[in-house]
């Protein structure tokens, strides 16, 4: 079997067990792979796959840093911790996957342990300890998002009703959209995945139920943030649909291909709504704003008025505590506004 057929295999044995995020992360790491393979002379695509073993898999490490580093123009600092590790991570459920699951790779045990070593300690995180300043938002630049995603829209009268109403729900449902993760602290996959039947009335939150840690865990929703998302739900009226209302998306698509049906968003499609957002609201130049930055953002103020850090990690979902507690030295805002205070400046 070749390199490229087996690793075809591996990604549909991940496909069927992991995320899709996880599915999408390992296959971006064998693809690298591949690449540095045919780099070497060695095709994936004719190559066996009784060709990989520790020399070539241990020069791997070093390449893939090199790649990394290269893609940070040459700044180590800006390499992400996550993306190596997972990388990493990618290739060792491979060697797992040929040697132990599928056994298509015959190799020893001292290489085998010797692969699975040097992997371990390529893919082994630092860390981090604080959120850097430019993943945490103001709450200026908070403001300034609010703002563009409520200011009403200006058609003109010759607007075709069709396309008044889809532009309407846009309108509703990014409202909704920026209100909802910057009152629970979701992450963007889990919000895509939202149903209606995982909306809890009584306290006005959701079920989550697609999570990073494969645990479902309730979230609950600002006033306002409830008010949005009824209020969309509402005007959107998708009792003519064949599907049953309680399995349809909370937040769907409203372009031209959807048509009437009620189809979920992609994470991708979230993005875009806000660099849309940000870039009308003239925030680009001075952040580069992502949904994942309201995530930090609700951390840190949720942080910062309960004290409680074992709270913050029930809200986000985290599994660890030292994953929340790079929050704890991140709260700048208030250092500034204390210094404001202290020393009376503007």
């Amino acid at each position: 079997m070749t390199v490229d057929e087996a690793i075809e295999k591996y990604l549909n044995y991940i496909r069927a067990s992991q995320s899709p995020g996880t599915s999408r992360t390992y296959a971006t790491g064998l693809r690298h792979l591949a690449h540095f393979l045919a780099e070497r002379g060695m095709p994936p695509e004719t190559s066996d796959v009784q060709s990989l073993n520790v020399a070539i898999t241990t020069d791997y490490v070093i390449w893939l840093y090199e790649y990394l580093l290269d893609r940070a123009n040459g700044q180590p600092e800006k390499i992400s911790e996550s993306t190596k590790s997972t990388y990493f991570a990618a290739l060792s459920g491979f060697i797992v996957y040929l040697v132990i699951e599928s056994q298509l790779l015959t190799i020893t045990t001292n290489d085998y342990d010797a692969i699975r070593k040097a992997m371990a300690k390529a893919a082994k995180r630092h860390p981090r300890i604080e959120l850097p300043p430019e993943k945490l938002p103001t709450q200026d630049i908070v403001q300034a998002l609010m703002r563009e995603a409520n200011k009403p829209l200006e058609l003109s009268d010759d607007t075709p009703e069709g396309t008044k109403r889809r532009l309407y729900l846009i309108r509703l449902r990014d409202i909704a959209i920026v209100q909802a993760l910057l009152s629970s602290g979701m992450r963007v996959g889990e919000l895509v995945r939202l149903e209606r039947g995982h909306l809890l009335h009584q306290v006005k939150g959701a079920v989550v139920k697609y999570t990073k840690s494969k645990k479902e865990r309730e979230v609950l929703f600002s006033e306002s943030a409830w008010d949005a998302i009824q209020t969309y739900l509402k005007v959107r009226a998708d009792g003519s649909q064949k599907r049953p209302v309680a399995s349809l998306p909370v937040f769907a698509r409203h372009d031209h291909r959807a048509g009437t049906q009620v189809l979920s968003m992609t994470t991708r499609s979230v993005q875009n709504v806000f660099f849309n957002l940000a870039s009308r609201a003239g925030i680009l130049e001075q952040f580069h704003l992502t949904p994942h930055t309201l995530r930090h953002f609700f951390a840190t103020e949720f942080l910062s008025q309960t004290g409680d850090l074992a709270l913050t990690q029930y809200a986000l979902g985290h599994s660890s505590p030292t994953t929340t507690r790079i929050y704890a030295q991140t709260k700048r805002e208030d250092y500034r506004r204390a210094h404001r205070n202290v020393f009376k400046t503007k």
